[in-house]
């Protein structure tokens, strides 16, 4: 499945359990090429529940069956690479409590960060480059989220970008090695900062892997 001549990133060169289980799951969910495969990959991405764990890479993300955006779109990248389509992962920075809807089944804790917003992150995307011009994919949250109010992409098509899970961010990086430029980008945090940051992702993926089973 993996293409020839498309740039890998540091995270995944040489890594043949990563491109293994790539091709498995391009395998299982890639028929077609062109726009068609992009749609299909996009979809395959997007099913993935969201999770955010102490591993995630994008190998974890494949073994386990759920990831956070980094390695979901890793995974989004280099699917689309293996079909030809020029991939880039973008990474951004916003408030990423800002794209979190409030819902009654979720902590205190985490309704209270959402109402106070300001949870500063380095949120990762697709940019895609096609002949009529570039777009960008965002696959973080799964169809089945909009059951608890999120914003959600439902069979998207391939026609124009995809709804975002931050709504206002300002890019960073487009980068090949994306684990480790992330990385540098949250050292640059302040201790309060970071700290908020992580609390409300263990906040929000303890309550999603309630709500999903």
């Amino acid at each position: 499945m993996r293409a020839t001549g498309m740039p890998i990133s540091d995270c995944t060169i040489g890594d043949k359990d990563y491109w293994q289980e790539l091709d498995r799951f391009g395998t299982k969910n890639l028929s077609a090429t062109g726009e068609a495969g992009v749609v299909q990959a996009y979809a395959a991405v997007q099913r993935i529940p969201y999770f955010s764990g102490s591993d995630r890479t994008p190998l974890a993300a494949l073994r386990s069956g759920r990831g956070a955006c980094t390695a979901k779109h890793i995974i989004l990248r280099d699917l689309l690479r293996s079909i030809g389509v020029r991939a880039d992962v973008e990474i951004v920075e916003g408030d990423f409590a800002a794209g979190i809807p409030l819902h009654p089944t979720q902590p205190f804790e985490l309704q209270e960060m959402i109402r106070q917003r300001g949870v500063t992150d380095f949120h990762c995307r697709v940019r895609i480059a096609l002949p009529e011009g570039d777009l960008r994919l965002d696959a973080t949250w799964p169809e089945d989220m909009a059951a608890y109010g999120f914003v959600v992409n439902r069979a998207w098509m391939g026609e124009a970008d995809t709804l975002q899970a931050i709504p206002s961010v300002v890019v960073r990086s487009t980068c090949e090695d994306v684990l480790e430029t992330k990385a540098r980008l949250l050292a640059g945090l302040e201790e309060e900062t970071s700290r908020k940051r992580l609390d409300f992702l263990r906040l929000l993926s303890g309550w999603m892997v309630q709500v999903n089973g």
